[in-house]
Formats: C-alpha cells, sequence, structure tokens
C-alpha cells in the first residue's frame, strides 16, 4: 500500500516538475518574443557611422601615396535629424556619413561632441528617422532587463540582450557594465529598457572603434566588456551639446604628473595620486590652499591614484560646484572645499589624441577600467604566487 502510494507521489512530483520546466520555458520564449518585437520597433532609429579622415602622405612603392582612416560606429536617433554617437568614433573626423536600417546613406554634420562623456551629437538634413525616447534613471538598477541595438563594423545589424551587472561609480558620475554581448562597431550603439526606451550610450568594449579598411581575414569575434553611459548623464549632455555644440567643464587650476612608490620586495609601482607641479594664480586650487609640491590624494571621498583620474573627474563637474579635495604635503594630510571655474578650453587638452596617430585611442574611461584591470588582475597574480610559496 505504501509503495503504491510512493510511486503515485513520484509520479506526481515528476508531473509537478514537468510542469514548472514548461512554464519556465515559456516565460522565456514571451520574454524572447517581446525583446525581439521592441528590437524590430527600435531597429529604424539605428544608423552605422562613418568617420573619416585623411591621413599625412605616407611612402610607398609608387612614391608618397594619400591615406584615408576610417572609424566604424554606431548611433541612435533621438529626434529625426539628431543621433547620439561617441566622441571617439568620430573625432577629428573631416567627414561624417551614416547609413540607415533600409540602406540609405547620408552626409551627417558634427553638431558638438564632448570626449569627457565621450558623447557627440550629429546632424541629418537629407532624412528623417523615427527617434527613439528617453527612459528614466531606474532603469539602470542592477539586474534591469538591456536590449544593445547596433550595427557592426561591416554595417551588419547586431542585437543582444543582457542585463545590468555591475555600475561603476564615480564622483559626479557612473558608468554601467552590461553582460550583453559586444561586437566590433557597437561603440555608439543603443541600450534599450523593457519599454523600448533610450536607458544609454554603449561606450563599447575594452577596444578602440574598429577600422573599416580592416583585413577581412582579421575580424574579430563579439566580446569584451560591455559598458554604457547611463541615461541620467546622457541625457543633461545631449541638452548642452543641442543647446551650444559643447559641455562646460569644471577648472581646478593645477598642472600635475604621476606619482608612484614601490614595494620594498620589488614588483610594478604602485600610484599614489597626483602630484602638483604648478597652481594657477587665483585659481580654485590655489584659493583652497593647495601648492606645488603637494600630492592630492583624494576628490569628493574617491581615492585619486592618476592626473588623468583627477582631471577627468574635475572636467565631469559642473562648473561652480564646491568638491572636497585632500592632499599631502610634508607627510600631513590637509583637507579643503574648492569652488571648481570653467575650463576656458571647450575640449580639454589632456583629453585630445594626437590626430596622426595611426590606431585610434579608446575612451578615456574604459581605458582607465582597462589599466585598473589590469593592475588588479597583476595584483591578484603575485597574491597567487605568494600563497604558493
Amino acid at each position: 500500500m505504501s509503495r503504491r502510494w510512493l510511486g503515485c507521489g513520484g509520479v506526481a512530483l515528476a508531473l509537478v516538475l514537468m510542469a514548472g520546466g514548461s512554464h519556465a520555458q515559456g516565460a522565456l520564449s514571451a520574454l524572447q518574443t517581446d525583446m525581439d518585437q521592441i528590437a524590430q520597433r527600435a531597429r529604424p532609429a539605428v544608423v552605422t557611422v562613418f568617420a573619416q579622415r585623411t591621413l599625412p602622405p605616407k611612402a610607398g612603392p609608387r612614391g608618397l601615396e594619400r591615406r584615408t582612416r576610417t572609424r566604424v560606429g554606431s548611433g541612435v536617433a533621438v529626434e529625426e535629424n539628431g543621433i547620439l554617437t561617441t566622441a571617439s568614433v568620430v573625432m577629428n573626423a573631416q567627414r561624417v556619413v551614416i547609413r540607415t536600417a533600409n540602406g540609405l546613406q547620408a552626409e551627417a554634420q558634427v553638431a558638438g561632441l564632448d570626449p569627457i562623456f565621450n558623447l557627440a551629437l550629429l546632424r541629418v538634413s537629407s532624412v528623417r528617422l523615427p527617434a527613439v525616447r528617453f527612459g528614466d534613471a531606474k532603469d539602470g538598477q542592477i539586474g534591469s532587463w538591456v536590449i544593445s541595438l547596433g550595427t557592426s563594423y561591416r554595417a551588419q545589424p547586431t542585437q543582444s540582450v543582457g542585463n545590468v551587472a555591475y555600475r561603476y561609480r564615480e564622483p559626479h558620475q557612473s558608468l554601467l557594465q552590461l553582460t550583453n554581448t559586444v561586437y566590433p562597431g557597437n561603440s555608439g550603439a543603443a541600450a534599450l529598457n523593457s519599454r523600448g526606451e533610450l536607458m544609454g550610450i554603449v561606450q563599447g568594449e575594452l577596444s578602440p572603434p574598429e577600422p573599416a579598411d580592416a583585413d577581412p581575414g582579421d575580424e574579430r569575434r563579439p566580446g569584451g566588456a560591455s559598458f554604457v553611459l547611463p541615461i541620467e548623464t546622457v541625457r543633461p549632455v545631449f541638452e548642452s551639446l543641442r543647446r551650444s555644440g559643447r559641455v562646460p567643464h569644471g577648472f581646478l587650476g593645477v598642472r600635475t604628473r604621476a606619482a608612484s612608490v614601490q614595494a620594498v620586495t620589488g614588483g610594478d609601482k604602485t600610484p599614489i595620486g597626483a602630484l602638483v607641479e604648478s597652481v594657477v594664480p587665483g585659481g580654485p586650487a590655489e584659493s583652497v590652499g593647495i601648492k606645488p609640491g603637494d600630492l592630492i590624494v583624494a576628490f569628493e571621498g574617491e581615492r585619486v591614484e592618476y592626473p588623468e583620474q583627477l582631471a577627468r573627474w574635475v572636467a565631469a563637474t559642473r562648473p561652480g560646484a564646491p568638491v572636497k579635495l585632500v592632499w599631502v604635503r610634508d607627510e600631513i594630510g590637509r583637507t579643503g572645499r574648492a569652488t571648481l571655474g570653467e575650463s576656458p578650453d571647450p575640449i580639454p587638452q589632456w583629453v585630445l589624441n594626437d590626430a596622426d596617430a595611426e590606431t585610434p585611442q579608446p575612451p578615456v574611461r574604459v581605458s582607465e577600467l582597462e589599466r585598473e584591470i589590469r593592475r588588479l588582475s597583476d595584483e591578484l597574480e603575485r597574491i597567487k604566487t605568494s600563497g604558493q610559496r
């Protein structure tokens, strides 16, 4: 009798598990269908961006040869004639062309760009595009579903579904890391929420935008870490670019260089801050008491490791904002609050890449993350090696 009931119970349990599995499979199928429908509606707003620049002639078998470099990225229409992409794709370009999802090609003008936030606004007059609506900051919560829509550097549509895995928080800005697959050419792609609204702009993976004239045999596979500038940062930058073609940047008034220390046991040097070389008379830094020779070690509660890091955090802060600084002089820590001025340069000189560089550099923030990941990997490797001894 008991065996019969146990047998029936086993069958019942199996039926419950099968029903649960079918329900889960059905839910996943429904989710995929919803995502596909959202992508299909938004696809016409996504374009391929070609940015061309003529390089200095180079000696070849037939004498001096003219060369043209083309960077390729993605873009998304936020107005019928306005497209957002990344500044790293179009910076220093002499000609910009966009190609729509249905194959139309049109000249585009750079209405404004900002390398600090790595965003650029393009204007096209010969085509009208369906605009994607802006989403909310809450869409960037960890675990939120994300659809990334872009194009490859061969102008083929790409699509990936994932979620927000992590949020890198920094003073006055943040960066989202997604589980979505990154394809070469996705720099500037649209990151959409589950309602099909724009929740951010894909910054790409830990590498520069792909050149269109790359050797076909060297085609890269999708991969890398996918980073997105969230909508709460994208929207005010877009409004500023639309209004004046630029973004006002904070100004501290110092010139710094790298400072580091090396452990007694050897190994790589550890960065310890930004060493002040000079101070602008009457500037915010001088007003708060910073002098040449001081070592700036913290900005708004965040540790400063590199001069570029401090410069970017300052530039990303609005002019007129008070910021907390920590610096060291004669091995004594000091603190103060400085009110930032406005940078006189529309694009800070320290962030401009060499216009004649053969290989475009990755966005500043992404390259810093790449450097930090390498540093942490080396540190973990040293710890493992020490533990094995």
